[in-house]
């Protein structure tokens, strides 16, 4: 900062004073540039109604900071100075008042821009008193004695005015531009018939650059970085205030989504153009990652042209593929499929309405291919006379059923619990597909389909991961000779999921010396057959023989053959996989 110089003794100059008051607006100027940058900016100056209501409205006290010549005319015996441009302050100390009248034609109305411009005024028109050589007691009025007045301040003002734009049918008028020179802070919209203007027919003009609040506080509350989102799904638009007028890497920003994203999406900065927004692995959005209401943060990254969306409160966050232990991972990554168990095991040992679930780990999920969990230590026990979770899904176990079994899992608390539904009718899904899912349970996996007794209880079984051990179970027993592969009815061992069986098949002949011979397969093409011979000498001899594993391809029916002199052939089915 400049600083004149006087001395003892030394006549004092106009300029010195000139100088000093000079000197003090340049190095205010420059604090307030160094703050504020060089762009015009406005604080205060709001508009408001009047009151009483008209049509009429009030532009607050305020202040306008802008670039003006250091002097663009002669400051008293200080030359003027268009040389230099500085951040001046221009002040309004009171409010003003602007007429906005309404259009005189049906059906139209107008938008009226309040618009403001820094200005110069010398002010304080006095007839000063001057040294009179030829008479010191008597002093001129006036250079020369002419009695001339002059300018005494030359103040920094905020000129405002009202420009009225075009009236035309409401919804299609237009907001006129500023002046040259000019920056337009605010828009009135006032319509045919009007009587008052209202805070609703006020609203700040686009890219106005008015300070939402002080500046300390603004940047308490991050106000200058931090506005509501006013586009659509998908297409993002955003305004701050002071406008951004140009896109900056590394500019870090803040927005209130209106809408949620269902794809890619594109942002849009103070009207500079739609940039595409993508996620943390700079990939566009899939859907889901925006929320409405949610608050959204973004980077501009100027080497890839895009907004980079790090997060918003809600939604779901785009991550890169992880690559060390305590990275995270996406979807696709997590490892197992739905379903997929560890050291699962149950055993009811005499038919009861509860039983006891226990894996080293299960893996579910929210929808087949979604979000995948994988549950550790499960040890659940499951009521088939309750309701919810730890019970049915809802209604009653079926008699002489099945039930199906799902893990179920609530991401939001961690828990975890069983859940029953009938699988008697048709097979059960491997992620739980019913209407009455637990609240806040998202994912789930089929862990278990457990025949049940005439009572709706779980009959007596074992199972090991996914294969279920039960007593025989007979679905044949016959001497009729089938010698094409015909089908049969298996459901009342193996449930609709069952994928394979296992049984305990016997063939025995009636007559000595002649064979016989039964056969299973999963169609009547012979595709994974089993079968079982024999040939005797005696009457009446059988043979015993495990079919193990027998393919099923429609749900609950195999295929058979019995061939042989009056052969008897059976099957009694002991176990299955699902």
């Amino acid at each position: 900062m400049d600083r004149q110089i006087v001395y003892p003794g030394q006549i004092p100059l106009e300029t010195d004073l000139l100088n000093t008051n000079r000197n003090t607006m340049v190095a205010l100027a420059k604090l307030a540039a160094a703050m504020l940058g060089s762009a015009t900016i406005v604080n205060g100056l709001a508009c408001v109604p009047t009151s009483p209501a008209s049509l009429q409205v009030s532009v607050s006290p305020g202040e306008m900071y802008a670039l003006a010549a250091l002097d663009a005319t002669a400051y008293s015996s200080l030359a003027a100075d268009s040389t230099h441009n500085i951040l001046k302050q221009g002040i309004s100390l009171d409010a003003v008042t602007l007429s906005c009248p309404a259009p005189a034609t049906a059906g139209q109305s107008v938008n009226y821009l309040i618009q403001a411009t820094y200005l110069d005024s010398d002010s304080g028109l006095v007839a000063l008193p001057y040294y009179n050589a030829s008479n010191p007691a008597q002093a001129w009025s006036g250079p020369g004695n002419t009695g001339a007045q002059q300018a005494t301040v030359r103040k920094g003002i905020v000129n405002i005015s009202v420009k009225p734009g075009v009236a035309a049918p409401s919804g299609t008028q237009t907001t006129p531009a500023a002046d040259a020179g000019y920056t337009g802070l605010w828009v009135v919209t006032v319509a045919n018939g009007q009587s008052t203007i209202a805070a609703a027919n006020i609203s700040q003009a686009a890219n106005a650059p008015i300070l939402p609040t002080d500046l300390v506080h603004a940047i308490q509350q991050s106000a200058m970085t931090v506005a509501a989102d006013t586009g659509a799904a998908n297409v993002y638009a955003v305004s701050y205030s002071p406008a951004i007028t140009a896109l900056a890497d590394g500019m870090v920003l803040w927005f209130k989504a209106k809408t949620s994203n269902t794809g890619a999406s594109t942002l849009n900065v103070n009207g500079l153009g739609a940039v595409p927004l993508v996620g943390g692995a700079h990939s566009a959005l899939q859907g889901g990652e925006i929320i409405a209401a949610g608050r959204c943060q973004v980077v501009y990254r100027a080497d890839i042209a895009s907004w980079v969306l790090i997060e918003c409160t809600g939604g779901a966050l785009q991550v890169t593929p992880g690559t060390q232990s305590s990275h995270a991972v996406t979807v696709v990554q997590a490892a197992g499929v739905v379903g997929q168990v560890r050291n699962l095991k149950m055993n009811v040992a005499a038919a009861s309405a509860t039983a006891t679930l226990t894996a080293d780990e299960i893996i579910v999920e929210s929808a087949l291919g979604g979000a995948r969990y994988c549950l550790a230590n499960f040890n659940k026990t499951i009521n088939l006379a309750a309701t919810g979770a730890g019970g049915m899904d809802t209604g009653s176990p079926p008699a002489n059923g099945y039930v199906a079994l799902y893990a179920i899992y609530n991401p939001a608390t961690g828990g975890s619990a069983l859940l029953a539904s009938n699988a008697t009718a048709a097979a059960a899904p491997n992620v739980y597909g019913g209407a009455n899912m637990p609240a806040g349970y998202t994912a789930s996996a089929l862990v278990s389909v457990w025949p049940t007794n005439a009572g709706g209880q779980f009959a007596a079984a074992a199972q090991i991961d996914r294969s279920v051990y039960f007593a025989p179970i007979q679905v044949l027993s016959t001497t009729a000779t089938v010698s094409t592969p015909a089908a049969l009815n298996i459901a009342a061992a193996v449930p609709a999921n069952a994928r394979t069986w296992t049984a305990t098949g016997t063939t025995s002949n009636v007559t000595a010396g002649v064979g016989s011979f039964l056969t299973v397969a999963a169609n009547t093409g012979q595709v994974g057959q089993r079968f079982i011979s024999q040939t005797s000498p005696a009457n009446g001899a059988g043979i015993n023989v495990s079919l193990s594993d027998v393919l099923i391809q429609t749900p609950q029916t195999t295929y058979y053959t019995n061939t042989g002199s009056g052969a008897i052939g059976a099957v009694n089915i002991t176990q299955y996989t699902f």
